[in-house]
């Protein structure tokens, strides 16, 4: 397999033409359309990601976020971005993301989220497009505040969440959305759930909860790391001819001490 059929093996689930506009998805970095050799599976492309790339043998890098986002103009040697293109150039390996376009089809990130906490019945957060942010379902049981709160703790691995004041008396209705989320928490409200779950909460969004919905900050990377595990359900399960790996690698920019 080429790289180039690498890549149209992920679009076949989640196309680019879902991605937005100010996106980046696809083949940042091309190797010449080579064969596979093998690929590490990673959410966030860093220095040490391209060393494990190159240590397991992989001259291909599937990413959830893009490394290239903003214009370079310039491969230098000042920024993580910058060492990033030039490693993985120097030593022939593709970079490969695929973003906005696997937030939005149906099994992205949101609904990964929603199946790890058991919620029944999803739909679409935002109901008007084909592919959209988002999803809301219902939990298996009414749950009391703090339950909901301990149990996607547990059920997403987490030490800790940001969250408004829990004063609603049960929860049993739930909108996530990973990633930075707090565009939908009108519609959150207008779904009908008593909590949504998301990335990138800032203060004054917290007001927005007015005691009628419980808002939950589990972190970005928290929120999409499950991301992995579609890339790697597509490449191990529908092409299995060659190594797949997650990386060792990955974990939030963001420390809690």
């Amino acid at each position: 397999m080429t790289t180039h059929e690498l890549c149209a093996a992920i679009e076949a689930f989640a196309p680019l033409s879902l991605q937005d506009n100010w996106d980046n998805s696809g083949l940042q970095i091309d190797n010449n359309n080579a064969e596979v050799t093998g690929v590490l599976i990673c959410l966030d492309i860093t220095e040490k990601s391209i060393q494990e790339a190159m240590d397991k043998g992989c001259n291909v890098i599937v990413a959830h976020h893009p490394l290239i986002f903003a214009p370079i103009k310039k491969i230098g040697n000042e920024n993580y971005v910058e060492r990033c293109i030039s490693k993985a150039i120097s030593n022939g390996i593709a970079i490969y993301a695929n973003h906005t376009p696997i937030d939005k089809v149906k099994g992205g990130s949101s609904w990964l989220v929603g199946e790890q906490l058991g919620l029944q019945d999803c739909t679409y957060l935002q109901t008007e497009d084909a592919a959209s942010y988002g999803i809301v379902g219902n939990l298996p049981t009414t749950m009391t505040c703090q339950s909901f709160i301990d149990y996607v703790k547990q059920q997403l691995g987490l030490t800790m969440v940001r969250c408004s004041e829990p004063i609603l008396p049960t929860i049993e209705r739930v909108a996530i959305c990973g990633g930075s989320g707090a565009f939908l928490i009108n519609s959150a409200k207008q779904a009908g759930a008593q909590a949504y779950i998301c990335g990138d909460l800032k203060h004054h969004e917290y007001f927005q909860a007015e005691g009628k919905l419980l808002l939950m900050d589990v972190g970005h990377f928290e929120s999409e790391i499950a991301t992995k595990e579609i890339f790697f359900s597509i490449l191990s399960k529908k092409i299995p001819t060659f190594v797949v790996h997650l990386s060792e690698n990955d974990k939030s920019p963001i420390y809690c001490l």
